[in-house]
């Protein structure tokens, strides 16, 4: 319900989806939710499956399709949130999913004695890829869990993983996050996690102290220290781009990298990686931020139907020298992050990089704002969908008739946009930002202010009109 069924009728549309298969408890919800309340036809036909399994007759009929697949067909569509209002549909063959599940296969040792414990949405290029497709396809045993048994108890997460001896399992930075806040002593008493071999955290950028503080805490439940580690990954790569377990401690972190965890990159995986300069598009030094691009067999055959942003992310050649061997063709991830050493350092995220964008999409709604005067920043490093707006008003005489209604509107916009929540909105007096000498926004100061003011840790920020949280 809600905004997710406009999603969702898009993606049935933009698919050219013919059948919808459910179950027959979800059945009149996905109805309504296709048919916009009974105001739209169907976009495909919605059939439910009985408690054993068997198909009943189609709740709707199918309708004409507006959009058709193109030639040859993907094995699937994966979709994922990006630039534009809607999401956007990454199309993989048959030969990347292969790649994929050997890549992450040999360097995670999944074969027919692996028993992964899955409680990630099947929607999800991890859970469909890393908990389904790639223990069928390496000859593994998967235990399937319902997303929400996970999020209503993760000591039921690490109980499966002790029952039924688990060896490979694991998440984002939030699931790790909320095994340490929400698994008591007791609850770890009952644990064994000795069988738990590969425990994977896929979310990126990781806190620096998750992982060892995961690792210390469920040490006493025979959790082997080098089984958890840091990977990353995105669907337009199929799934898995690098990460693997940790033979040594990362190195010191470089400045500016302090509050994320590293992934430890392999001959293999740091071949098919390297870092640019997203404006000039030239590779950088190792120890030096850019945007990480990806190159091999895994990156997908681009979006669905958008050839213009294919071109833009999945077809693009760097400004080098004629003859280097960096004259392939990339995938632009987005993502920013660096390289020491055997380490890549994810910094941030492409949602986490809207700063220009983002607030000029919010100046945009009303001429009082001012889209060079704005700081946004993601609310925690383990909450990277949730996000905070602070920005400035044009000058002192500039007026905000209704700030409640335009926060609103900015919330929609962010939302639609790239998928964020923005937890907070804030108009502020001209001049109240933390500035750099030359004038620019100190955005991580601006970002640490307001999460001390959270915490309890300092006086509010100052506002001009009302704070608007959501």
């Amino acid at each position: 319900p809600g905004p997710q069924a406009e999603r969702l009728r898009h993606i049935v549309r933009d698919s050219g989806a013919r059948v919808l298969l459910c179950s027959d408890k979800h059945g009149e919800t996905l109805l309504n939710a296709l048919t916009a309340e009974g105001t739209e036809p169907s976009p495909c036909q919605l059939v439910c499956l009985d408690g054993d399994g068997l198909l009943q007759p189609p709740l709707c009929p199918a309708s004409p399709h507006t959009t058709q697949l193109c030639q040859p067909l993907p094995a699937l569509i994966q979709y994922t949130s990006g630039s534009t209002r809607l999401p956007k549909g990454v199309r993989l063959f048959p030969e990347q999913i292969l790649a994929n599940a050997c890549l992450s296969g040999d360097l995670f040792g999944i074969d027919e004695n692996t028993r992964f414990v899955n409680w990630l949405p099947h929607y999800h290029d991890m859970g469909l890829m890393g908990g389904i497709l790639y223990p069928l396809l390496r000859g593994g045993y998967s235990v399937q869990l319902g997303p929400m048994d996970m999020i209503r108890s993760p000591a039921f997460w690490l109980g499966t993983i002790s029952d039924f001896r688990g060896t490979m399992s694991g998440g984002p930075a939030f699931a790790f996050a909320h095994c340490l806040s929400n698994v008591s002593h007791r609850d770890c008493e009952a644990l064994d996690l000795s069988s738990w071999q590969t425990a994977f955290c896929g979310a990126e950028p990781i806190p620096a102290d998750l992982l060892p503080l995961f690792r210390q805490r469920f040490a006493k439940a025979g959790l082997k220290p080098e089984a958890v580690f840091a990977c990353y990954g995105l669907a337009e790569f199929t799934l898995f781009a690098a990460g693997e377990h940790e033979k040594a401690a990362p190195p010191p972190m470089p400045q500016g990298c302090a509050d994320a965890h590293p992934c430890r990159l392999s001959d293999q995986t740091r071949a098919g990686l390297s870092i640019f300069d997203a404006e000039t598009r030239r590779p950088v030094p190792d120890g030096t931020q850019g945007e990480i691009w990806l190159r091999g067999p895994s990156v997908a055959d681009g979006y669905l139907g958008l050839p213009d942003e294919t071109a833009a992310s999945f077809l693009v050649r760097p400004e080098v020298p004629a003859g280097h061997s960096l004259q392939d063709f990339w995938l632009r991830t987005g993502d920013l992050g660096l390289v020491l050493g055997d380490w890549l350092y994810v910094t941030g995220r492409i949602k986490d990089t809207l700063i220009a964008k983002g607030r000029k999409l919010a100046a945009g709604l009303h001429d009082a704002l001012n889209p060079s005067a704005a700081a946004a920043f993601m609310v925690s490093q383990t909450a990277t969908d949730n996000a905070v707006l602070l920005i400035e008003r044009r000058s002192p005489s500039a007026v905000i008739d209704d700030p409640e209604g335009l926060a609103s509107k900015i919330r929609k916009a962010v939302w639609g946009e790239w998928g964020i929540v923005l937890d907070d909105v804030r108009f502020l007096q001209r001049g109240t930002l933390d500035r750099t000498s030359s004038g620019k926004i100190r955005r991580q100061e601006v970002a640490t202010a307001w999460r001390d003011e959270q915490a309890g840790r300092r006086s509010p920020v100052p506002v001009a009109e009302r704070s608007v949280p959501a």
